[in-house]
């Protein structure tokens, strides 16, 4: 006999038990597209779970593409949905199979990839601009780590110095949520990773010169710091929007705007308004399709950048299909 509960309760009720077993971040999104769901199901009158039926899945689908979401949102929202039906399931509260009900949007390839990769030409030029002006600064060493590595910001600010293994030239990722610094995906994100000669040299320099003595809150002593301690994440993201503005490390503005008179070139806080400056997950996603095109296993490169091969196919991975089909036929050589 199914229980008699409302769609309110029962999202309150998933949401507390997956509180804890996925990150914080992942537990927001979940909470985001179920309060929509129900809040359609108050206007619906839907007052048990026990009274959803297809035809109710199928009207909340277009009510959030009504609403002007991108396709690749109103498939994430989607995915929750799933995700919370097939809890229901486990609770006995629908049927067997209805969270199948729930059809998922066909993606092309335009709209899978939800944000503009940084071409490698632009990495270059960043790169060669901290090599000339800022050399083993904060934001070069960091810059480089990132590229190199594939960190998400979150590993990146977690860093600690002792993480730092300069004479094994690799890095030490490690989850620690009692301090301050949990990783996205737990310990399973915890790994070593190799650096080569050149990120060490950079890495190295930094430490000597450039980086602050601090220690943050937990007693822990950052990698990366500022006056005030342990690099903040909207810290980091800044430092991308600033660096990634081609005016910056080029001079020029392929937008046609007047250098001296835009906000986004003068002001840093602006900086996120140039068309062209990017945040630090298009270079994560540059720097995976870098990695595959300097033919880099699938399997390796998830290891390095902790991401499953499954999502990094979709998500990451942003090889043209001449470079992809380049890349097989380099495999089918070997044959």
């Amino acid at each position: 006999m199914q229980l008699d509960i409302s769609p309110e309760q029962a999202v309150q009720d998933f949401l507390a038990e997956r509180e804890g077993e996925v990150s914080k971040a992942s537990h927001r999104n979940y909470k985001y597209a179920l309060e929509e769901f129900v809040r359609f199901c108050d206007e619906h009158s839907i007052e048990s779970v026990t009274d959803l039926h297809g035809y109710h899945l199928k009207k909340f689908k277009l009510r959030r593409r009504g609403q002007g979401i991108k396709e690749v949102t109103l498939k994430n929202n989607l995915s929750t949905l799933r995700v919370f039906l097939r809890w229901c399931e486990q609770a006995e509260l629908v049927d067997q199979g209805f969270s199948e009900l729930v059809q998922l949007p066909d993606l092309n390839y335009e709209e899978r990839v939800s944000e503009t990769v940084l071409s490698l030409d632009r990495v270059e030029d960043i790169l060669d601009y901290y090599y000339k002006f800022e050399y083993a600064t904060r934001r070069h060493a960091v810059f480089q780590l990132m590229w190199h590595t594939c960190f998400r910001m979150g590993t990146t600010v977690a860093l600690d110095l002792n993480d730092y293994l300069s004479n094994r030239k690799q890095m030490k990722v490690r989850h620690r949520p009692d301090t301050g610094t949990p990783l996205k995906n737990g310990t399973e994100a915890e790994r070593v990773v190799n650096l080569s000669e050149r990120v060490t040299d950079v890495l190295d320099d930094y430490i000597q010169v450039q980086r602050h003595e601090k220690t943050d809150e937990h007693g822990r002593e950052p990698l990366f710091t500022t006056h005030h301690g342990r690099l903040s994440k909207t810290a980091l993201r800044k430092n991308f929007y600033g660096i990634t503005r081609p005016c910056k490390v080029t001079g020029n503005c392929p937008h046609d705007r007047c250098i001296e008179e835009c906000e986004a070139a003068i002001r840093k806080k602006s900086a996120s308004r140039c068309p062209s400056s990017r945040s630090p997950h298009p270079v994560r996603r540059a720097a995976i399709t870098y990695h595959l095109n300097r033919d880099w296993p699938s399997e390796k490169i998830s290891e390095r950048a902790n991401v499953s091969v499954d999502v990094l196919d979709e998500h990451y991975d942003s090889r043209t299909e001449g470079e992809r089909a380049k890349t097989r036929k380099q495999y089918l050589d070997n044959l």
